[in-house]
């Protein structure tokens, strides 16, 4: 069952709401500040976006969004954890759902009668309903911790999900005191004299050059004892057993590939620090789009990225962070065979390993001509 029906049946179960219409983020707070202005940056593509069989990458032409970030300050606040939605006055906030159908609205109405905690600081709101997701959590969760570092006052709290040990550990190495941290339990409602949410969490950043973005890659890899130096390693991040876009013949590629120096890994099975370390190490990272492409935030300038993108997922994330790192990048879009665009489905069809390791070994040959 999907979460949109899930939803859906949940909100038939509830009381009708008694709640005022719903109300933009710049209706609730009144006023806003910038954060962050990210200019228009064109991506560094490896052999300039060419090879020698005729391919170009995918994602050629694609630049970084140039959308501001801000932040906004509301009052009279009550957070619901389990859908990630916060009211101001009584009136949801619209602009908040990120991904989300519009029935949350009416859902986080249905749940006025769950139990309330009531808090009297100040709450930065800190994670968004995809927060499990590596992707999701360094791209929105992180971010907006560095720029909580920078701007919060001294008694205001960091809002945090039930944290799982990597969720733990990568707040720890960003340096957030414990005593900021605000953990939220679903089932329970919290009541805050005022929020400040900043666009980190919906995602406003995923597409550009941003530079808190930046900050936080660099704060990261020093919190983890990297060492700036070109890196050496090659490595293939395996799907292995993630539930979405699975690879039928994936074993066949990892065996091609490891036949020219890659190691085939998967960062799940390491720790933060781990994974951090791993990738500052590397020259070349190959990947299918996932949450463990994240990890190219820790490569060192230079390196090649070569990401395999599914013809029903066209999804160009990885591409700023490639941006943003001073990464080369290279995208070969992979035919699944799956009909209608969705970001879960395995593929149908077995990728070409032939002509990606083939690709693989020409942008190998590139990454010496860079990094020696």
């Amino acid at each position: 069952m999907s979460r949109i029906t899930m939803l859906r049946d949940r909100i038939k179960n509830g009381r009708p709401s008694r709640h005022l219409p719903a109300v933009g983020l710049f209706q609730a707070a009144g006023n806003r500040a910038l954060i962050e202005f990210s200019p228009l940056r064109e991506g560094t593509f490896a052999a300039n976006g060419l090879l020698s069989d005729g391919s170009e990458s995918l994602f050629r032409y694609q630049t970084t969004s140039t959308a501001p970030v801000f932040r906004y300050s509301f009052n009279d606040v009550m957070f619901d954890p389990e859908l990630t939605m916060f009211s101001s006055h009584g009136a949801p906030i619209r602009d908040v759902l990120y991904t989300q159908p519009p029935a949350v609205l009416d859902l986080f109405c249905a749940h006025e009668d769950r139990p309330i905690e009531s808090c009297d600081q100040t709450a930065w709101a800190g994670f968004d309903h995809w927060n499990t997701n590596f992707y999701h959590w360094v791209a929105h969760t992180l971010p907006a911790i560095r720029h909580f570092l920078k701007a919060a006052g001294p008694d205001d709290v960091f809002l945090l999900p039930a944290l799982t040990p990597w969720q733990t550990e990568s707040i720890e190495l960003m340096g957030l005191a414990r005593k900021h941290w605000k953990i939220t339990h679903a089932g329970t409602r919290y009541r805050f004299p005022r929020v400040i949410y900043t666009d980190f969490i919906r995602g406003r950043t995923d597409f550009t050059a941003s530079e808190t973005a930046v900050e936080t890659s660099h704060m990261l890899r020093h919190a983890a004892g990297c060492v700036s130096r070109p890196g050496s390693r090659l490595l293939f991040i395996e799907r292995g057993e993630a539930a979405n876009r699975k690879i039928p013949n994936e074993a066949e590629l990892a065996s091609g590939l490891k036949q020219i120096g890659f190691e085939c890994i998967r960062p799940e099975t390491l720790s933060v620090r781990e994974q951090i370390r791993l990738f500052s190490e590397a020259r070349m990272v190959i990947g299918f789009l996932g949450a463990g492409m994240t990890n190219i935030s820790w490569c060192p300038p230079a390196s090649v990225v070569y990401e395999l993108v599914p013809s029903h997922h066209q999804n160009p994330c990885f591409l700023p962070i490639a941006v943003r790192n001073r990464l080369y990048y290279w995208a070969d879009l992979i035919e699944t065979g799956v009909t209608q665009e969705d970001h879960t489905s395995q593929a149908v069809l077995p990728v070409n390993a032939g002509r990606i390791v083939a690709h693989a070994q020409e942008l190998l040959d590139f990454s010496r001509t860079v990094c020696g």
